[in-house]
Order: structure tokens, then C-alpha cells, then sequence
């Protein structure tokens, strides 16, 4: 093995599939260390190898993709990427979504190898960045999803939001933006809008999934939107999320920079100080990458207030702390201090 080679475990029922996986990883210079067809023979890959990251199926025969998640997590915490192909996707994604809650770092739809791997992170970039995430500091425990008593839930009347609290997470975002949304209160004073990371495949399992978790209402956000007090948006991915001069939310379909994402934190946060000023609020969580930072800056010289989630709660500080070099910030917090800092900022401004 060469110095800087990543070890990888592929685990998949389908031996084709394997093997067509192999072949594309091999070729960019990763080394397979092993193949699994099922979840059992994962778990016995995993403490047999020692990979450094395991590309895993959600769905096989067994034990599938969450519960071998769950054993490799307790018996040797490795860096695990889940793929699906499943016909019924939405399936496979509350599957994949428990999976992340256990601590597998990302959820994508399974890539076609014969294809140009496009603008983004291939599939071996993938691999190599989560490689380097040190999950055992990250997995010793689920943070515990305790709503706090609230009015009841707001469902035919709302008041357009003169307060917007901006969040943009990736690697890592899911599980942390769960327990964010599932402590803030119903009547909240804000709108939120979210960016995250994530295919496409799984925005609608992704919305469904935190709106189940919340007292807000959490759904995918539409062009041309009122953003309302007590609603949560999630950007839709193809589409760059913007807060107009008028307060509305705005969806502009592009394609991301090399490298980059759509939507895009920078875009929201840029917008959401044009339009709301110090009435609005950035939040950076955890995710690869520096996308949030300059943004961020733009609200923190709005009068802004500005927070990045600290290193020991994310899963990955890259984001979080590209934008605390910065001097982005006006406070970096752990995960589970953010929402009553979010709270407490609202009220101040009643």
C-alpha cells in the first residue's frame, strides 16, 4: 500500500456490483481491502481489515445497512458512506437516515460508474474526505431529542416572520439539525431556512424526518415563498436558496462551481443580511469545506448575530471552522447550547 492510499471495505449483495465498484476505486487509487455481501459479514470484514472507510449498501439480505452500522459503531467506529439503488427510494432513505442517527457519515444515491462523475465530489473524493473523519469521538452516544413543552402546533395562521435565522450544515448535518429543530418551540419568533448538503434523492425523506422531530413546521421550500414566524424551509438541491429585498424566498436554479454546492450557504446568508439586517441570525454546523464563511461575514457586518458550532459536537469542524478563522463568529457553541442561544436572541428582540 502506498503511503497516503485509503483503505476501503465495499459491502453489497450484488457481486456485480462489487466488482464494478472495485474496479472504479481501484483505478483512482484506493485500496480494497475486502468485499462483504451482507451486513454479518461486514461486522467480521470490518475488525478483520481495518478499513478506513466502509462503502455500504443500505439494503441487503439480513442484516442491512442500519443494523450493521449500529455493530461496526459499537465494536470498531469507522468512517461509513451508504449508497442505495432501491427502486422504492424513499424506502431506503428512512432506512439510510436511522443509519446516519448511528453515526454513518453520508447518504447518497448509488452513483453510475459508467458516467462522467460530474461537477461535485466523485465517489472516491467522497471516500478520501471521510477517510479522514475521527468518528470514534462522534459515536459514543446519540444526543438525546427532548422537546421542550410548547404551544400546539400553528397550522392556520401565521405572521410573516420579521426575524430569519439562517443554518447551513453538511457532513454530519442530519443528526444535528434533528436535535437543533426538536428543541425550539412552536411559537418560535423567526422563520428558519436551511441548507444542507445532501443528494437529492433524500430532501423529501430528509423533510419529512425532521418535521416528525419538531414542533415547527418543517417543509421543502417553494420560489417566491412569504417566510413565516414558526416555519421551517429546507432548500430543495439544484437550486440556490436567496432572501429577496421584500422577505421572500427565492429559488434560482444553477448548477454548483466545481467544488461547490447548490444551494449554497454563502448565497442564503449573503441575502439574508441584505434583506433582515441584524433581525436575522447565521448558524454554521458541522460539514466539510468552507461554504457558510463568507456569508457569515456579511451578516456579522450587518449587526448580525453569529454562530458556529464548536469542534467537540461536530462530526466534521471543517465549516465551522473555516468560518471561526474568519472571525465569522460571534459565538462558537456546542450543538445542544445553539437552540436556547437562537431563543434567547429572539426574545431580546421583541
Amino acid at each position: 500500500m502506498s503511503e497516503g492510499t485509503v483503505r476501503v471495505l465495499i459491502v453489497d449483495d450484488s457481486a456485480v456490483q462489487r466488482a464494478a465498484f472495485r474496479r472504479h476505486l481501484e483505478a483512482a487509487g484506493l485500496e480494497v481491502v475486502a468485499e462483504a455481501s451482507d451486513g454479518d459479514m461486514a461486522v467480521r470484514k470490518v475488525l478483520e481489515h481495518l478499513p478506513q472507510v466502509v462503502l455500504m449498501d443500505v439494503r441487503m439480505p439480513g442484516l442491512d445497512g442500519l443494523q450493521a452500522t449500529q455493530r461496526i459503531m459499537a465494536r470498531r467506529p469507522t468512517p461509513i458512506l451508504l449508497v442505495t439503488a432501491s427502486p422504492n427510494l424513499q424506502d431506503d432513505a428512512d432506512i439510510g437516515l436511522r443509519a446516519l442517527e448511528l453515526g454513518a457519515l453520508e447518504l447518497i444515491a448509488k452513483p453510475d460508474l459508467s458516467a462522467p462523475q460530474g461537477p461535485g465530489r466523485s465517489l472516491a473524493q467522497r471516500l478520501r474526505l471521510l477517510a479522514q473523519v475521527p468518528v470514534i469521538s462522534h459515536v459514543k452516544g446519540n444526543p438525546q431529542v427532548t422537546r421542550r413543552p410548547t404551544t400546539a402546533r400553528k397550522t392556520s395562521f401565521h405572521r410573516r416572520a420579521r426575524s430569519l435565522v439562517t443554518v447551513v450544515a453538511s457532513t454530519g448535518g442530519p443528526r444535528a439539525l434533528r436535535l437543533l429543530l426538536s428543541r425550539l418551540p412552536a411559537d418560535l419568533r423567526a422563520a428558519v431556512v436551511i441548507v444542507q448538503h445532501i443528494d437529492g434523492a433524500f430532501e423529501q425523506a430528509l423533510t419529512r424526518w425532521l418535521d416528525a422531530e419538531s414542533e415547527l413546521e418543517v417543509a421543502l421550500a417553494k420560489d417566491e415563498q412569504d417566510l413565516y414566524a414558526g416555519c421551517v424551509y429546507l432548500a430543495p438541491q439544484g437550486f440556490y436558496a436567496e432572501v429577496t429585498p421584500r422577505r421572500r424566498l427565492a429559488l434560482v436554479e444553477g448548477r454548483a462551481p466545481l467544488g461547490g454546492h447548490c444551494p449554497n450557504g454563502d448565497r442564503l446568508f449573503s441575502s439574508a443580511a441584505d434583506a433582515y439586517g441584524s433581525n436575522a441570525i447565521g448558524v454554521v454546523l458541522t460539514g466539510m469545506g468552507s461554504d457558510g464563511t463568507e456569508g457569515l461575514l456579511a451578516l456579522k457586518q450587518a449587526g448580525a448575530l453569529t454562530i458556529a458550532q464548536d469542534e467537540a459536537s461536530s462530526v466534521i469542524f471543517g465549516m465551522p471552522g473555516a468560518a471561526v478563522a474568519a472571525g465569522a463568529c460571534g459565538a462558537v457553541l456546542p450543538l445542544e447550547e445553539i437552540p436556547d442561544a437562537l431563543i434567547e436572541a429572539l426574545r431580546e428582540r421583541r
